[in-house]
């Protein structure tokens, strides 16, 4: 892995600093010299911003005036804010607060973005607005497509937001598409792991389609790439995943093989959906075959997990069961 040379010490504010992902990035961009300004909505996630030395900001994300305020002298404002459901089987009403943060909280950064005059504006999106391309390659020229009633519009929605900002105000912007992420601290990915040691981590359907995954530290990285050469990241969209999206089956293969369980058993998509709902079913049968070539040539950066293997070994060795 290589890395640019920071020519200068940035301030930068985080909305999402507290996340899995945001605080490996409030820790990455404190150890650079950075000074960073996390929003906070908790005296716990308050002092711990304090102890990993960033400076604690609470403060309501869709209140623009106070966002602007608290952004002031920034000349950094990045956007990983989320708020995603921990249901096995949910309902696209779950995903409301999310929407919401995705719609109206990037209207309000960006705006807060514009009126301070930051040199740029960071937003979190993922691989999935792509929709299906079964086993063809993914890249940032691939259209994506309008995806109405679903979970993914807020995202298509959000990125319009801050590409007609872009445009019509002159935000200098960048898009970072996460792919599927993992890490001992996720939710989703503790359930995973829970479940695959168990055997109860089923294939459905013929599991041949691609995961394009991305451990979270690498995902960090991408962040502070960005932020590290903002020059060269405003205005530009970049796919951040591993070097290898695999085929499903594969990868609950290889899970089970490393936790030392039964191997993943098959199941109907049909009968899946009746366990664990359609939206479950289709984000683990969503094929997206992703590259990420364009930040490696413009940023730097390249994954330190290069393929999900060695970050899924990285990970069960910190994961307490």
């Amino acid at each position: 892995m290589h890395w640019p040379i920071i020519m200068e010490a940035m301030k930068v504010f985080i909305a999402g600093a507290t996340g899995v992902l945001g605080r490996r990035v409030v820790r990455l961009l404190t150890a650079e010299g950075h000074q960073v300004v996390g929003l906070s909505r908790s005296p716990a996630n308050s002092e711990w911003l304090a102890q990993n030395g960033a400076r604690p900001a609470s403060g309501d994300l869709f209140d623009l005036e106070h966002m602007a305020l608290l952004a002031a002298g920034c000349e950094a404002v990045l956007h990983l804010a989320t708020a995603i459901p921990n249901k096995t089987r949910g309902s696209v009403a779950d995903w409301a607060a999310n929407d919401r943060i995705r719609r109206d909280g990037t209207r309000v950064l960006v705006q807060a973005a514009l009126r301070n005059h930051a040199r740029l504006y960071v937003q979190q999106s993922v691989t999935f607005i792509y929709g299906d391309h079964g086993a063809d390659w993914v890249d940032e020229n691939t259209p994506v497509p309008a995806q109405p009633g679903g979970i993914l519009q807020s995202a298509v929605d959000m990125e319009q937001i801050v590409r007609r900002a872009a445009q019509e105000q002159g935000l200098p912007a960048a898009i970072l598409r996460l792919g599927m992420f993992y890490c001992y601290d996720s939710a989703q990915t503790r359930s995973i792991l829970d479940s695959a040691r168990r055997g109860a981590f089923p294939v459905i359907g013929n599991g041949e389609a691609y995961w394009s995954q991305i451990q979270v530290d690498d995902a960090a990285r991408a962040v502070v790439s960005a932020v590290d050469n903002s020059a060269q990241a405003a205005g530009a969209t970049y796919n951040v995943c591993d070097n290898e999206p695999a085929p499903y089956h594969e990868v609950a293969t290889f899970l089970a093989q490393a936790l030392g369980a039964r191997p993943p058993k098959r199941m109907p998509a049909v009968l899946a959906r009746l366990l664990v709902g359609s939206l479950t079913v289709g984000t683990l049968t969503t094929s997206l075959r992703v590259r990420n070539r364009l930040i490696d040539e413009q940023l730097g950066w390249r994954p330190q997990y290069p393929t999900y293997r060695e970050g899924y070994r990285a990970e069960i060795q910190k994961w307490d069961g």
